[in-house]
């Protein structure tokens, strides 16, 4: 996720998205790329709670902007060498992390009814466990 820091924290477009797709992202790995004065580390740590609240998997490499030293005059994007490798590194732990979080992402299964003694009841009385 590519997010600007603006008063301090994220801007209101992106966090309107998040909820209104929340159900799309459970279960799912998210790293952040920030940018902005401060390299947008404040919208950062406010995107974290906000996609582990939802159940979101953030992962602990993120790459971070300046607007004083990888932009010239404000407008021109100059990235450092080390940007590089803070990207290669982000995309490995994500991929990495939604590889493990797949099984949790599979299709509804279908669990049999079975009371305390054993004894499994007609698919009538069936139960759907979904996520």
């Amino acid at each position: 996720m590519v997010t600007p820091e603006y008063n301090g924290g994220p801007p209101g477009v992106l966090k309107n998205a998040i909820d209104h797709l929340c159900a799309e992202w459970a279960d799912k790995a998210i790293g952040f790329v920030s940018y902005g004065a401060g390299g947008g580390a404040r919208a950062v740590v406010q995107l974290r709670a906000v996609c582990s609240t939802l159940g979101m998997a953030d992962v602990s490499h993120q790459v971070v902007i300046s607007l004083h030293t990888d932009f010239e005059n404000f407008t021109t994007f100059t990235p450092r060498d080390h940007h590089a490798a803070a990207l290669g590194a982000l995309l490995d732990q994500v991929l990495a992390w939604s590889t493990a979080l797949a099984p949790l992402r599979r299709p509804a299964i279908d669990t049999p009814n079975i009371d305390p003694e054993g004894t499994e009841h007609d698919d009538s009385a069936r139960l759907s466990v979904t996520r």
